[in-house]
Parts: structure tokens; sequence; C-alpha cells
């Protein structure tokens, strides 16, 4: 039977269209807003710094020119200067000249000299270069020497018609009872303002009142004209020399929208790309007037990091919309992955649950049969113990039968001081009976583990007591060096046992050797910061093959023929020993032969614990 076309799904439904709509109209507005936003206050940014700036160059300007304008007032006052421009001879020269020369070198001024009424220089601080003199100069044509003629003062910048070498010249007339008879100028130069701006990587640019740039912060945009100049003005400007043989081109500046007094948007071309269709940067310039001398300061700041600003902040913003969305459809879908989690959440705990109780019923029965092992190892012990107890029970069994009968005797014969011997001698028999069977019983006990104080030195001699009559029998000597102070956190019957098991490991490795000698010893030891007690069972056996170390704890693993071991006694000892919080690790002497069991257990003595 053919089964019915399952009906074509879409990828996305109406719902999930309209939120992409939705999300997309949110981000373009987001980056938009954020754009604008960005760019706006970035400007103003800018706008701010470019005022501070300008405000530091005109004072830098300002300076610049106000160190010099008292020298040409001082110049004209000078009785030899004035005697040279009214009666002009070659010793008056000689001396004005090296006054002048001695004047310029104290104000650090670019040069120094006099003009009488013509325009010819009389004296001049720079006399001794023949190539740069001013001297025999005719300079009535320029702008400053006019000016001081009508109003006693001029001011003007230009380029050297001697020199070469451009310059800001002060000009001041020399006033007499015959009215103006010369005038002194001196000769600022301002190159080295511009190479401070060059030097802190500023743009700045200085124009005279025809927009003419003379000072600028890069070379290529001196003598320069931010637009073409009229004819009027270029003829004007070839008739006073002012920028000598300068072409005055155009500097390429296109301007923009104002975005407010004083700051409006331009572009130039890139230093060097000003060819046609070359590379253009976009500025924001700023515009301060400098009326005392006729010019304009423009600063120029580059817009390149407004518009990394403002793309940054709209990026921003469109990331911020789309992880909003994105949080939004991770939300919906995580309701809908709860309300599947719901479905099978209740399942899940039925089934943790149920494994949770086969698990501790599981626990409680390994932790059953422990006890019961444990107990199963007791038995074991004291079964192969018991032909050695015997014997140790029957002697004193003996000597009581002996003692009593010799008893009645005496007392038949009224010997009473020999009867009191005897029945002393009779109790002393009993005590060593009922302490070796305490011993048995105690060892036998079964019960639940105490974690006590246990003192090492008792659960060792108790130990001993139970195996005395095989060390005795098999003459194994003994070395104890266990402190009377030596206390461990733990359960004084089980490490009894454990001692027992180590015991009898140690007389089982002997059974073959030469010397017999059974070593006890423990010693405090720091582990991790917190105190324990180390103690050493070492004997001078056969030692630990080296392919049995990694299974010597084992459960049934032993070396013994068989019938002689379970393979319980080590694996019952390392769990004893790891309930109590310790250690148990074995190794072979490094001299005398033999292996060694090392037990580490806390210190009970810096904190006693308390009894479960």
């Amino acid at each position: 039977m053919r089964r019915p076309a399952r009906p074509h799904r879409r990828p996305f439904g109406p719902r999930a269209l309209a939120f992409a709509g939705l999300t997309a109209v949110a981000t373009g507005l987001a980056a938009w807003g954020a754009h604008r936003w960005a760019e706006s206050a970035a400007l103003d940014a800018v706008i701010v710094n470019g005022e501070q700036r300008l405000g530091l160059y005109a004072s830098s300007i300002r300076n610049a020119v106000g160190r010099y304008d008292y020298l040409p007032a001082l110049t004209t006052r000078d009785h030899d200067a004035l005697a040279l421009l009214a009666d002009p001879t070659e010793a008056r020269r000689n001396t004005v000249n090296r006054r002048l020369e001695d004047a310029n070198a104290t104000a650090g001024s670019a040069a120094l000299y006099l003009v009488d009424r013509s325009g010819l220089a009389l004296a001049s601080s720079n006399w001794r270069d023949p190539a740069q003199s001013f001297v025999g100069q005719r300079y009535n044509f320029r702008p400053y020497f006019r000016q001081a003629m009508e109003t006693g003062s001029g001011r003007y910048f230009g380029i050297g018609v001697t020199t070469g070498l451009p310059g800001y010249f002060l000009s001041h007339a020399a006033q007499t009872e015959r009215g103006v008879i010369g005038l002194a100028v001196v000769k600022i130069d301002l190159e080295p303002v511009q190479r401070d701006w060059a030097a802190g990587g500023e743009r700045v640019l200085v124009t005279d009142e025809n927009s003419v740039v003379f000072l600028a912060s890069h070379p290529a945009w001196k003598y320069r004209a931010l637009h073409p100049l009229p004819d009027a003005v270029r003829a004007r400007l070839d008739e006073t020399r002012q920028y000598d043989r300068s072409a005055l081109d155009p500097l390429g500046l296109r301007e923009g929208a104002a975005i407010s007094p004083g700051a409006r948007l331009v572009s130039l071309p890139e230093p060097g790309a000003d060819r046609p269709g070359g590379a253009r940067r976009a500025y924001l310039m700023q515009d301060r007037v400098l009326p005392e001398f006729g010019w304009t300061i423009r600063f120029l700041s580059d817009l390149e990091p407004v518009r990394v600003q403002a793309d940054t902040a709209a990026l921003l913003a469109a990331l911020a919309v789309l992880l909003l969305a994105a949080g939004a459809a991770l939300g919906q879908q995580r309701r809908q992955t709860l309300r599947l989690q719901r479905e099978s959440h209740a399942l899940l705990e039925r089934r943790v649950a149920e494994r949770t109780a086969e698990l501790v019923a599981a626990n409680r029965v390994l932790r059953e049969a422990q006890e019961e092992l444990i107990q199963a190892g007791k038995l074991a012990a004291l079964g192969q113990m018991s032909a050695a107890l015997a014997h140790e029970i029957n002697q004193p069994l003996a000597a009581i039968r002996t003692f009593a009968a010799s008893t009645r005797i005496l007392a038949e014969r009224g010997e009473h001081a020999l009867v009191q011997s005897n029945l002393a001698m009779i109790g002393d028999l009993a005590e060593r009976m009922a302490v070796i069977s305490g011993h048995l019983k105690d060892f036998a006990r079964k019960g639940p583990a105490r974690v006590e104080a246990v003192p090492v030195a008792r659960a060792m001699e108790r130990a001993l007591a139970l195996l005395a009559p095989r060390l005795r029998d098999e003459g194994i000597a003994l070395d104890t060096r266990i402190p009377p102070d030596a206390r461990v956190r733990g359960d004084a019957v089980r490490l009894e046992q454990v001692f027992v098991n180590l015991l009898r490991n140690a007389a089982d490795a002997m059974a073959d050797a030469e010397e017999r000698r059974l070593s006890l010893s423990a010693a405090p030891v720091t582990e991790d910061g917190a105190a324990a007690w180390e103690i050493r069972i070492r004997d001078r056996g056969t030692g630990i093959a080296d392919a049995d170390r990694g299974r010597l704890f084992d459960p049934f693993f032993t070396t013994k023929e068989v019938g002689q071991g379970l393979g319980l006694g080590l694996s019952l000892s390392y769990g004893i020993v790891r309930d109590f919080g310790g250690s148990l690790r074995a190794e072979n002497n490094a001299d005398g032969g033999g292996a060694c069991f090392i037990i580490r257990l806390p210190d009970a003595s810096a904190r006693e614990p308390s009894t479960p």
C-alpha cells in the first residue's frame, strides 16, 4: 500500500520571517542612530581641541614677533643712527654697522638695518657678508617702507629680495624737527615656529589677506593660494615682490558644509599628490583671525578618527541589537526545550532514585561482607595460633594441678606458710591464663569500629602477647622502639589485627632465615602539614620480589604454599588502615635483607576525635 506523501514543511514559518524582518529594521535604525550620535560627539571633541590649538598657535606667533617689536623704535633713538641718517659719512656708517651687528646678535633677530627717506639702506647688521648685505640696496617698493613713512611704523611679511629668505619685517620712522629722515627695520625669522608645528605632527597654515599660505607645517603647502588669485592681486604682489618668484598656484582646497562658526569640512590633496585625480583627505578646518597682522591661522583636524569612532559605534549598536535578538530567540528555544525536559524529568528522577536505592543496598551488602571478611580473618588467625595458645594455657593448668595436690598434703601436715605460698603461685598462674583468654576474646570480638585515640605501644604489646608462643618457639628476637606517647586515630581491636597480620607475615618470611629478628619502631612525621605517626615492622626474611610488589595488597594473593593462608591478611590490613585515614606500604630493606611494612596513621594527640 502506498503511503501518503507528507506535506512539505517550509524551513521558516511566518513568525520566524516576521521576527527576522523586525530584527533587520531594528539593527539598521540602531546602527544609524549610533553612527550619528558618535559622529556628532567626536566632531564636538575635535572642535574643542581645535579651538585650544588655535589659541596656542596664535600665542606662539605673537610671542615670536613681540620679542622684537621694540628694536626698530630703540634704534631710531640712537644718536649715531640719527647722525648717519642726517649726514651719511663712511666713518659714521662703520660705527652704525657695528652697533647694529651687536644689537642684532644680542636680540637674536634675523637682521637689523637702517634706511634713509629714499629707501636706500645705509647700514645693516649683515654688512660683513657682501653677498647678503643690505647696505646699498633700495627698499622703497616694500610696503613696510611706505607704511612707516606715512604712519610712523609698518609691518610686512615677505621673501627677502636680497637673501631670498622669508621673514617678517617691522619698521619704525626716525622723527626729527625736520620730519621723517629715515627708518629702522628689523627682520624676524618665523621658520622656527613652523618647525615646531611640523615636529609635533600638526596641520597648521597661516594665510595673508589674499589667502596666500606663507607659514605652514607642511612645506608643500607654502606659497600656495587657497583659491585662484585674481589678476589684479597677482599684479600687486609682483610689484611689491612679497613672495618674490613663487608661482602661488592654487592649493586645491575644496570646502564643504559648515559645522559651526569658524569650523568647516574641507578636503585637500595629500602632500605630493596634488596632481589631477590624486588622493585627497578630509579635514575639519578651523580658523582664527589675527587682526594686528592681517593674518588668519587655520588648523586642520583629520576626520579619519571621527569616521572610525562613528563606524565602531554603529557596529557595536548593530551587534547589541543582534545579541538581544539572538537572546530572545534562544530564550524561546529554551522554553521549548524546557517543556520537553519536564516531560522526561520525572522519569529520570524515578530511575535515579531506583539506582540510588540499589547502590545503597549494594554498599550495605559490601560493608557487611567486609565485616564478615575481617571477622573471618580474625578467626583464621586464631585457628592458626590455636595450637600454640593451647600449649601456652596447658602449662599453667598442669602447674595448678601440681600445686593443688601438694597444697592438700601440706595442709594435712599443718605447714601453713607453704600452703600460703602455693596458693599465691596458683593465683599468679590463673591470672596469666585470664590475660591470655582476655586477649583472645577481645581479638575475636565482632562489633562496629570505633575511631578513638589508640596507644601504639599497648596495641603492639597485645598483638605480641597473642603471638608470643610462636615467636618464642621459633627463636625470633624483638627490637622494640615505640615511644609511650605515640597515639594514633583508629580502633584498638582492628589495629591489633593489623599488627598480628603483619607480625605473622614477618615470622613466616623468616622461617628459613639465619638471623630471625623483628624490629618494631614508631616515629612522628608530617604529611601535607598534618602530624602523623609512622610505624615500621622490619624483618630479616627473604624480602619482596619485584614481580609481586604490584599485587601485594590484592585480595587472595599469597606466596605461601596451598593451605597455609588465604591471601586476605594484607588486603584486610590495607583496608583497615585506609579506613583510619592512613596508608600502608611495603619496601625492601636497603641493608641486611628482608622487608619493611610501613603504617602511617594520623596523630591523635593534637586533636582528640569524637567517638561515633
